[in-house]
């Protein structure tokens, strides 16, 4: 395997998908088309950089920590990290470069978007980047503060939506918000189910994850309170802010978020039950997504 192979899946690309999915729904509220393709390909591109950099620091910092390399509950591919360092496929040092040069790459990118469009996108991108660089670097380390970390994520993906939403307008488009804050909040449940077999790992490395501060109990209260707030944000957004009301299709995933619920507490001492967990989300997460994508086009 080559080395730009091996530095390209050390990034995690098939988790890069629930953020084109952030890009595509925010591209698809505003009414009016303002911006060209290339920069809204430009700007794909800067998204999905800053989440491959933001892996591949959590990376780093989770091997500095000792929490990947103690992980003996990981459920490969989608938790304990990419392991191309605990199994000596890549140097820590070329994992940390590469994030941080892909998060630099994507500031640039986001200058030259901002001086295409309007710099009122600086607060945004600002937020961005700092949520991917605190959330697994000290010293602020928000992936071992509890719900800061769940929060962090729930921002950042958030500004996804609402970055393309309004860099096409240029206008401030409050309807974009509760379906960005919906948006951000499902995504940060991907990351609290993915936590649950880490948490062994987490405790002795001191990353007080919220899984790893939470018993069964609570994560599964987290789970589904998370849930609400999201389903909650986008009902608001279409009674008070004209979303197409065609986006409730996405009311057809909800038996699915109540059995991952109720799942939560019956397998966490079980690996195979866990695994099953963590695909039946990720897939309602994605599929929830995708239909609110199509509920936002479909007018």
């Amino acid at each position: 395997m080559s080395t730009v192979l091996k530095l390209f899946l050390a990034t995690r690309p098939a988790f890069l998908t629930i953020t084109l999915l952030g890009c595509l729904i925010g591209l698809s509220i505003p009414d009016s088309r303002k911006e060209s393709m290339a920069i809204n390909l430009l700007a794909v591109t800067l998204a999905l950089c800053i989440h491959a950099g933001a892996n591949l620091i959590n990376d780093y910092f989770d091997h500095l920590n000792g929490s990947d390399e103690n992980n003996r509950n990981r459920i490969s591919p989608f938790t304990g990290g990419s392991r191309f360092i605990q199994n000596h496929l890549i140097k820590p040092s070329e994992i940390y470069q590469l994030g941080f040069a892909l998060i630099t790459l994507s500031v640039f990118i986001g200058l030259y978007i901002c001086s295409q469009t309007t710099w009122l996108l600086i607060p945004l991108g600002f937020i961005g980047v700092t949520a991917a660089w605190t959330y697994s670097a000290p010293p602020l380390q928000l992936m071992s503060r509890g719900a800061l970390g769940e929060l962090s994520i729930a921002i950042a993906w958030s500004l996804v939506v609402i970055g393309f939403a309004f860099m096409q307008t240029t206008n401030i488009t409050y309807q974009i918000i509760p379906i960005g804050l919906a948006y951000g909040l499902m995504a940060s449940n991907i990351l609290l189910i993915n936590q649950i077999p880490d948490i062994e790992a987490d405790r002795l490395a001191q990353k007080l994850t919220l899984a790893a501060k939470s018993s069964p109990h609570e994560l599964r209260a987290w789970y589904t309170g998370i849930s609400i707030a999201a389903y909650t944000l986008q009902i608001i957004g279409i009674y008070f802010y004209g979303i197409p009301i065609q986006t409730l299709i996405t009311l057809s995933v909800l038996p699915v978020f109540i059995i991952c619920a109720n799942q939560i507490s019956g397998v966490m001492v079980r690996k195979d039950a866990m695994k099953k967990l963590i695909l039946n989300n990720l897939v309602a997460i994605h599929l929830y997504s995708l239909l609110l994508l199509i509920g936002l086009l479909w007018r």
